[in-house]
């Protein structure tokens, strides 16, 4: 039985012949994709015309977050620690919640649920 067309499968559990059974092995972040020839199922280079391609990469959910928090690391520090060290800024005046041991104006209709008289939903 041969297979047709171009397919790419991602297999996020990364259960050598497990829940996707072309998935022979795990891959790394740098070259998550290998091929799967359709006529002898051999493991082959990805992206060949005769091949299925798989994404099977083992610790792709931790690679996520890491990204993410890559990601919201440099944001910081482009937009929001110039701000910071800037002095007065509307942006963290506005994102102050407490100062001097009290709710910023932006953020007394939290008054009731500071003091435990609001419960939490």
């Amino acid at each position: 039985m041969a297979f047709t067309g171009t397919r790419l499968f991602r297999d996020i559990t990364d259960d050598a012949n497990g829940s996707v059974p072309i998935n022979v092995g795990d891959q790394t972040i740098e070259e998550p994709v290998y091929g799967i020839d359709k006529v002898s199922f051999e493991k082959t280079s990805p992206y060949l015309p005769n091949s299925v391609d798989v994404m099977a990469v083992g610790n792709l959910p931790n690679e996520l977050p890491r990204d993410a928090s890559k990601y919201f690391g440099e944001q910081l520090i482009k937009y929001v620690i110039p701000d910071l060290l800037g002095g007065e800024s509307d942006i963290i005046k506005r994102a102050t919640i407490v100062k001097d041991g009290g709710l910023t104006k932006e953020y007394d209709y939290l008054c009731d649920y500071a003091a435990g008289k609001e419960e939490v939903r």
